[in-house]
């Protein structure tokens, strides 16, 4: 095998790697979204996604695994990962379940699908058996997706979330997303290839609203 072949390999598995951190933190807000949603619809939503999330972390910790066998595999998205932790905590103990979900099934699920749908041809070139997996992840990671954006407009509707804390919500979790996209570009840049892409295809996932929150 050429050398750069294995170290694109290693670099995909740096990023199968922060994908099964970013899918952890995604385990951890949705398992305490449905502990505190009042709704027994969402509640259930949630506990289903946090399990799927668990699914999805195995997954991805398997294909760093396969990529680099034997390697400690570090990515570059701790500290950024860190920093969307701690917003999604400060809502949820403060009992804010629909800022939370822009932030989980809203943002982080469009940036994953973004970053997922640009690395697909990549890691199934090293692992063809994802291929499968992918589709499964894909699908439910946009019924997260699909949930969080019709749960919103739905709280807007009822007044369950004012447009003012919606603006703030959205502006906090805009500016984490893209700072994990900025924590990407080292992995990108050995992969020979440009955030560009990954950014425009996560703004094209995002509501209107998102976008320009004013």
């Amino acid at each position: 095998m050429m050398p750069y072949v294995l170290s694109r390999a290693r670099e995909l598995a740096r990023a199968a790697s922060l994908l099964e951190a970013a899918e952890r933190l995604a385990l951890h807000a949705a398992t305490r979204q449905a502990a505190i949603a009042r709704e027994p619809r969402t509640a259930r939503f949630c506990a289903r996604q946090a399990r799927q999330e668990a699914f999805h972390a195995r997954v991805f910790a398997a294909a760093a695994a396969c990529l680099a066998p034997g390697a400690v595999v570090a990515h570059p998205g701790g500290a950024a990962l860190g920093a969307y932790r701690a917003q999604l905590d400060r809502d949820l103990e403060s009992g804010d379940l629909w800022s939370s979900v822009v932030g989980l099934q809203v943002a982080l699920e469009a940036l994953g699908a973004a970053v997922l749908g640009e690395l697909e041809a990549g890691l199934a070139r090293h692992l063809p058996a994802l291929a499968p997996l992918h589709r499964v992840l894909a699908q439910q990671e946009a019924a997260h997706h699909g949930f969080g954006l019709r749960r919103i407009e739905r709280a807007v509707a009822t007044g369950a979330i004012p447009a003012p804390r919606l603006r703030v919500a959205a502006g906090a979790y805009h500016r984490l997303a893209n700072g994990l996209l900025a924590a990407c570009a080292e992995i990108l840049d050995r992969l020979g290839e440009s955030p560009a892409p990954y950014a425009a295809r996560f703004e094209a996932l995002l509501p209107a609203w998102f976008r320009d929150p004013a």
